[in-house]
């Protein structure tokens, strides 16, 4: 994904009061509830419409997951915590996890977060790794999922997210 473009439009009041009672009853801002709702369409609409014969369009191959997690997520310069997660997917560019049942004030600060990190054991080899991200989008619904890229790729990382990709593909 490129960088974010802000997008505005007009509505009319009686939308935007039922618009402000829908994003409070789901425990975000309008804005985060519109992202939310545009970011679903889009990604229903891409796999729907722009699949080349069922082949990912994707820069990197996905493979779909559900690994129990920690991940440290850095919000400042100055604050970093840890939350258990569960990492979904992971390809040769990243990673996406979600975090579970949690509360709607610490949706709206993951959503300001700028990088995480992810600790996971891998069951096919009893080994713990851990990876860096760039936090590229999140989505909050019930849920806050956060798509990550690899920041300081390494032999080693290549390596061991090659291993996950082969096991996780059979």
């Amino acid at each position: 994904m490129s960088e974010s473009v802000k997008v505005c439009f007009d509505m009319n009041r009686e939308n935007f009061q039922a618009l402000k009672r829908l994003a409070r009853a789901e425990g975000v801002d309008c804005s985060q509830y519109v992202s939310s709702i545009v970011e679903g369409s889009l990604k229903d609409f891409v796999c729907r419409d722009w699949t080349m014969n069922g082949k990912e369009r994707r820069r990197y191959a996905r493979v779909d997951v559900s690994l129990p997690a920690i991940s440290c997520v850095k919000f400042s310069d100055r604050e970093m915590r840890s939350y258990p997660v569960v990492v979904d997917d992971i390809s040769q560019g990243g990673l996406r996890i979600s975090f579970k049942d949690i509360p709607p004030e610490l949706a709206d600060k993951l959503s300001t977060s700028s990088f995480f990190e992810v600790f996971f054991t891998l069951p096919h080899l009893s080994q713990t790794v851990s990876f860096y991200c760039r936090r590229l989008r999140h989505k909050v619904d019930r849920d806050v999922t956060m798509v990550g890229v690899f920041e300081g790729s390494n032999p080693e990382t290549v390596s061991t997210v090659d291993a996950m990709m082969q096991y996780y593909s059979a």
